[in-house]
């Protein structure tokens, strides 16, 4: 059996954090939760990361900045990037998705299940990937 992978969740809103991640770990799969893309740099750096879920608007930096970070450096370059949202901004939307966003997912219609759909959907394709 496959194991779960690790994701780190970077949202500024702490109950978008605390629904979702609560709904990782009731489903065995483990999570850091940060509210910055700083905070996001230590855990990557420290830790093994196998997804990232961003949120697109945030103070200081946006998810496309965490996204373009990511793709950037040799040693996260392969980890999937989910981008989550509440919509509103589209350029940053299509900024979002050409700077190598694999998944953009609307908060309003992705209740924490959706989200772990995808979550094992994009890990299962990036270890296909590497295999």
């Amino acid at each position: 059996m496959p194991t779960k992978p690790t994701v780190l969740f970077i949202d500024d809103d702490a109950v978008t954090r605390k629904v979702y991640t609560g709904g990782l770990a009731m489903a065995g799969i483990p999570a850091f939760r940060v509210s910055t893309p700083e905070e996001a740099l230590k855990v990557l750096v420290e830790k093994k990361v196998d997804v990232i879920i961003t949120d697109l608007i945030m103070p200081k930096y946006s998810g496309v900045d965490v996204i373009k970070a990511v793709r950037e450096c040799d040693y996260t370059k392969h980890i999937p990037i989910l981008v989550f949202t509440s919509g509103g901004n589209l350029d940053l939307i299509e900024e979002a998705a050409v700077s190598g966003a694999n998944e953009i997912l609307q908060k309003h219609t992705s209740p924490p299940a959706k989200v772990i759909e995808k979550i094992l959907k994009v890990h299962a394709e990036a270890s296909q990937r590497q295999a």
